[in-house]
């Protein structure tokens, strides 16, 4: 197409082939991505000019609730897999981790403008007819077991605050949620003394809850000295803000890896995550952990509003490979391995603080990714590794150092 063509359209109208094309010639180099990825992406987001790629590790087996599952990862750090395979092997010699998933749905918000004789009362009587309403009106979301459950309302001087809790079934329902919300705003809008709708809308707000638990032999983990510091460790995140934000990041390490290999919305699942973190209005860890007769107990909640159907999940081939791993697993079920995934993450962290400390292991997979920018062959690569593994020197001057040594020696 001319330039004098594309000028007439906008940026999001163009190809992306067009749009590559663009920002070539501005001097911009873009990674090579073939014709037909290309197209697929473009219909999976706006403005699209190629692909950014995370590899995909799996947890070969994880039990959970008297089940294997082949898990799938995606993440660029290699000790989030590490980990959570260490701690999964840990978890499975002892029987594996009980979880339970409640799925009551999704709360979405309706504010309401109203007059000042609005009368409240008159108006929630009317929520029975108006879920009938919704749930006709989404009839294919109630075929598959979801749809609308209850309407509460309260008042603020001029404004009605109504919370909508709507059953997404399988999915992760956001957008079916958002489009029921839309639908009841512009219906209340037409009743008396309603002013105006202010907004339709979900909320991320934490409402499908999952708790994962562990109850580990304290001689698998290290012999009591260890457990017990676990323990504290644990303790200290209860009460220590500084602790507590580190530890559900290791938790969420898991959690998140497992949530973008299936193509779930682990932003609305790390917001959500945050205020369960805070719901008894200090911040602390989402994890606990104890010792009682000789076991060591760990727990841990986490808002998980997840789906297994729905959105892009369909669409994707490469989320499709992490369902053909994981089995055909129902939403409750996914929770509960995400949820076991988290907790196995938060556990190889605090066992590796608690004995060797945390560094030495994360040092020696990153090295790798020292490794992976020399300007070397494979054999070099290798070499290179294992200089670093052995002086446990995880520097790129010392990768560059050990490649100028080889090749020296080669010469």
């Amino acid at each position: 197409m001319k330039s004098e063509e594309l000028s007439k359209k906008k940026f999001y109208q163009w190809l992306p082939e067009e749009r590559r094309n663009f920002l070539e010639e501005e001097g911009i180099e873009l990674s090579k991505i073939d014709s037909d990825t290309l197209t697929r992406l473009n219909t999976l987001s706006e403005n699209v000019v190629g692909q950014v790629r995370l590899p995909l590790g799996i947890l070969p087996r994880l039990i959970v609730n008297e089940k294997s599952y082949c898990v799938p990862m995606a993440v660029e750090e290699p000790s989030v897999v590490a980990a959570a395979n260490h701690a999964s092997k840990i978890f499975n010699q002892n029987g594996g981790v009980e979880a339970v998933s409640i799925r009551n749905g999704i709360y979405g918000q309706i504010v309401l403008e109203v007059a000042h004789d609005f009368d409240l009362v008159r108006f929630t009587k009317e929520f029975p007819e108006l879920i009938e309403l919704a749930n006709r009106k989404f009839a294919s979301l109630v075929k598959h077991g979801g749809g609308v459950r209850k309407i509460e309302a309260s008042r603020k001087d001029n404004l009605v605050f109504l919370k909508v809790l709507v059953n997404p079934a399988e999915a992760m329902g956001a957008n079916k949620t958002n489009a029921i919300l839309e639908f009841l705003g512009n219906k209340l809008e037409k009743q008396i003394n309603v002013e105006q709708t202010m907004y339709a809308i979900l909320s991320n707000y934490p409402t499908q809850l999952t708790t994962a638990k562990v109850s580990l032999d304290i001689n698998s983990v290290g012999g009591p000295k260890v457990a017990k510091k676990i323990v504290l460790l644990s303790e200290i995140g209860q009460t220590d803000i500084y602790r507590a934000v580190t530890n559900n990041k290791g938790i969420m390490n898991g959690v998140d890896s497992v949530l973008v290999a299936t193509g779930n919305d682990y932003r609305g699942v790390e917001a959500a995550t945050a205020v369960w973190a805070n719901k008894d209005g200090s911040y602390t860890s989402l994890s606990k952990w104890s010792i009682a007769n000789d076991r060591l107990i760990g727990t841990v909640t986490i808002p998980l509003a997840i789906g297994v159907v729905g959105g892009s999940i369909k669409a994707r081939q490469d989320i499709q490979q992490s369902f053909n791993l994981l089995g055909n697993v129902s939403a409750e079920q996914l929770a509960e391995i995400i949820a076991a995934t988290g907790l196995a993450n938060n556990f190889s962290a605090l066992l590796a603080i608690s004995t060797k400390g945390i560094q030495a292991g994360h040092m020696k997979l990153q090295a790798r990714n020292l490794v992976a920018t020399l300007k070397a062959n494979e054999d070099e690569k290798a070499k290179v590794l294992e200089k670093l593994q052995e002086s446990k020197q995880y520097t790129q001057e010392a990768a560059v150092r050990f490649l100028d040594e080889i090749r020296r020696e080669k010469n």
